[in-house]
């Protein structure tokens, strides 16, 4: 049976996520909870099984992530049952995306999903600081001030409204900052983020591929650990950029959409996402 789960359940669902090797943090799972709704099977002894996380923004888009079913469960429906469970909640309105990974996406394709993008997952075991210039943009950090420029400049750049998501994620960030040009006006902003396993980059919005590499550059350059970014499939220019700074090439999941109704245009500088469950 399936169960509407809470923040009640953390500890149960750190240890599905543990056991099955995700890195989810409680963090993570708090900023899941503050925007969306999480759904899974517990066994006979209340243990947690399987997870599937579903959150929807404002404008009537969706992400499902979080699709964890433990080892000795699987080959047992309970994935298909997740994402039928997930289809029906949303509205014939909405939009469900989802960034598959190789052993689920036949799972999704059967449920309906068809690929509509990629994204590139980097890695850097050691950033390399270079001397880098993005000519007429400047850094500094983020301020509670900040928060409504980083919400118009997040919605245009992803096409939805993500205020719950942001102010959650935002205060769970370890590094955030703003991108402003020479006039002071702000132009992009990138969040840090700890995970049980390294430092997530991401979102960071700018207006373009060098502007972009600032931003992570100055949110990478004093870290020892393990970094992750995932860019979008088509910057070329950006991912050269990161390669040369230490990051390497680890795979290129299919990022699948359900659904018809066509999203809000993009500006095309969304450059790298916040994490596969958030889109």
């Amino acid at each position: 049976m399936i169960e509407r789960f809470s923040e009640k359940d953390i500890k149960g669902l750190l240890v599905l996520s543990k056991l099955e090797k995700w890195d989810y943090s409680e963090a993570d799972l708090h900023t899941i909870f503050s925007t969306g709704d999480v759904f899974g099977h517990r066994n006979e002894k209340g243990d947690i099984v399987s997870s599937v996380a579903v959150v929807l923004y404002e404008n009537q888009s969706a992400f499902i992530g979080m699709v964890i079913v433990r080892k000795d469960y699987r080959k047992q429906g309970l994935a298909g049952q997740l994402m039928k469970h997930c289809l029906q909640i949303l509205s014939p309105e909405v939009n469900a995306y989802l960034i598959a990974t190789k052993e689920g996406e036949h799972l999704y394709k059967k449920a309906g999903f068809k690929t509509v993008d990629y994204v590139s997952k980097y890695i850097s075991s050691e950033y390399i600081p270079r001397a880098f210039k993005a000519s007429g943009f400047y850094t500094r950090f983020l301020t509670r001030r900040d928060f409504k420029g980083v919400l118009k400049l997040d919605e245009a750049a992803f096409g939805d409204n993500r205020k719950l998501f942001l102010k959650s994620r935002i205060q769970q960030a370890e590094k955030a900052v703003v991108l402003q040009n020479k006039q002071n006006k702000m132009m992009g902003y990138g969040l840090a983020v700890r995970t049980p396993s390294n430092i997530v980059i991401g979102p960071v919005v700018a207006p373009h591929a060098e502007a972009a590499m600032l931003v992570i550059d100055e949110l990478a350059k004093s870290y020892k650990e393990k970094l992750r970014i995932d860019l979008s499939s088509h910057e070329e220019t950006l991912k050269k950029l990161v390669k040369n700074h230490g990051f390497q090439l680890q795979n290129e999941p299919p990022v699948m959409a359900y659904g018809v109704k066509p999203l809000s245009a993009r500006q095309g500088n969304l450059f790298a996402i916040a994490a596969q469950a958030f889109g």
